[in-house]
């Protein structure tokens, strides 16, 4: 009885193994699915979080929304819809009841994307990347799908800057310097190709061009100290003195970035890559031409660029400067130019003289503000005018009517009583009414008197007045001549003087005591 049972067991257990195996078989349960294995199924259905795939497993896979797509491939492949077919890469197989498999697309295409890359960068020192976005620090590329950075350092020869911007689309090549497939990392890098690239194109354009040479070639760049000027194969520096002939000449007032130039070789350094350019040399000498354009006498418009003890130099023509003599700035006295102008200042000017071989030319700026072309209009005979004392000298005190108009009181003027020392009437600074005796605008001369009308004295000779005043408007007498010159008379005058009568008036009296001495002396020998 126990045998009987025994072997019903084993028949029992023999059928329940047979037919697990048998549905083993018929589902192949297991089969070739395992994780990594890339399969394409059928879309079935869609949810809000991903997608039901039927891969011929027992039950359909979930394809996440998440494992559609990832940020690393470049792509722009739509959502699937029901019946489509896709290419997926088991993530998870899952055990029990609620088996599922677990589904990726981005897996699969990135695998195989890298693998194309690296087989490409084994065979190819350099690979082909596309340039589609920029980010801070640098560009992001795309590598056979897969999004790669080139550093902003790496974009183009040491030294020089690049707008990543300029390599948007653009397909160019690179080298790859890292990889990192788990973190899913590419860096690559143009500079080392372009600077092997320029290496031959500045040994040939070195053999090619010499000081001297005139170039064509576009604005690259301006700076505060130049402009960069790309020639082709390399740039060169026109320096903000080779700009114009222009003194003080601003960069963006002359070319701007972009604009086709002519320039001239001025220098050439091979061993740091160097080329010194100039564009005022390509364009005509203004000097050249400056005596036929700038004649004595010409008046013009410039500007004040420099201001300086001796004078202030006026640009009257780009590359084309004059100077105004400090004497020439002003009818009165002034210790410095920047008493009358500034720099930048626009003034007008006359031409004095042009010497073109020294390259100078000598400007005038009081003669177009004479103020005594109208001073006989101005100053009638008698008028009576406010003054200014000025400077005061032995003779008599000089005083200024208006800015560059000076006129004397002689000491015989300052007063109807006798005065040994104009000092006593008058002192610097000392404001007073004079009235005009005369007005000589040729000479720059104006005398005046501070007596009254009715109590002229007797005056001397015009010609012995004129010893005594030095020229209005003009430098002060040396210390020698602030005194009235004292005058022989000739034999006739000396004898009158002795017999007249001797209440001459005091301007009358000007010999010496040695005088009437010798004249005594004379007078016995006879």
């Amino acid at each position: 009885m126990v045998d009987e049972l025994r072997t019903e067991d084993v028949m029992e257990t023999q059928e329940k193994e047979e037919t697990m195996e048998e549905m083993m078989q018929q589902y192949d349960v297991m089969g070739d699915f395992h994780r990594g294995k890339v399969v394409e199924g059928t879309v079935v259905d869609s949810r809000e979080d991903g997608w039901l795939v039927d891969v011929g497993y027992k039950c359909e896979g979930f394809l996440p929304r998440k494992e559609w797509t990832h940020r690393v491939l470049v792509e722009e492949t739509p959502e699937p819809e029901n019946g489509a077919k896709v290419r997926v890469q088991i993530t998870n197989i899952g055990q029990g009841e609620d088996a599922q498999l677990g589904l990726s697309r981005w897996r699969c295409e990135f695998d195989e994307r890298w693998n194309k890359l690296e087989e490409e960068a084994e065979n190819n020192e350099t690979i082909t990347v596309k340039g589609i976005r920029k980010v801070k620090g640098g560009l992001i590329v795309s590598c056979c799908g897969i999004e790669g950075f080139i550093p902003i350092s790496h974009l183009t020869q040491e030294g020089h800057g690049v707008n990543p911007g300029k390599l948007l689309d653009q397909e160019f090549p690179v080298k790859l310097i890292e990889k990192d497939r788990r973190k899913r990392r590419l860096v690559f890098s143009r500079r080392s190709l372009i600077e092997e690239e320029l290496t031959g194109i500045r040994q040939a354009f070195y053999e090619q061009v010499h000081e001297g040479d005139v170039l064509e070639g576009d604005v690259s760049s301006i700076t505060s100290f130049g402009v960069f000027v790309n020639l082709g194969a390399m740039e060169g520096l026109v320096h903000i003195s080779e700009l114009s002939w222009q003194r003080n000449a601003k960069a963006k007032e002359i070319v701007a970035k972009g604009d086709h130039v002519k320039v001239k070789v001025i220098g050439i350094d091979k061993e740091n890559n160097r080329i010194s350019l100039s564009i005022r040399q390509t364009l005509d000498d203004p000097w050249t031409t400056a005596a036929e354009r700038w004649t004595p006498g010409k008046v013009t418009e410039g500007t004040v660029t420099n201001l300086t003890e001796f004078g202030a130099f006026v640009e009257i023509e780009p590359g084309v400067e004059g100077l105004i003599h400090i004497g020439d700035l002003s009818w009165t006295r002034i210790k410095h130019p920047k008493e009358v102008l500034k720099k930048g200042q626009k003034v007008e000017v006359s031409i004095i003289k042009t010497d073109t071989e020294r390259k100078r030319i000598s400007l005038g700026y009081k003669q177009l503000n004479d103020p005594w072309k109208d001073a006989a209009e101005k100053y009638q005979k008698d008028a009576e005018v406010p003054v200014k004392v000025v400077r005061i000298a032995d003779f008599g005190a000089f005083v200024e009517l208006e800015e560059g108009i000076e006129g004397l009181i002689h000491i015989f003027q300052l007063s109807s009583q006798r005065v040994e020392n104009p000092k006593e009437v008058l002192s610097e600074g000392q404001e007073v009414t004079a009235r005009v005796l005369e007005v000589n605008p040729v000479e720059r001369r104006i005398r005046l008197s501070l007596r009254p009308a009715n109590e002229e004295p007797v005056r001397r000779s015009p010609r012995e007045e004129s010893h005594d005043q030095p020229p209005m408007g003009g430098a002060p007498a040396k210390r020698g001549e602030d005194r009235p010159r004292r005058r022989r008379s000739e034999g006739g005058d000396r004898r009158r003087q002795e017999s007249g009568n001797s209440q001459l008036p005091q301007e009358e009296m000007n010999f010496s005591i040695g005088d009437l001495l010798k004249q005594r002396e004379m007078e016995d020998g006879e």
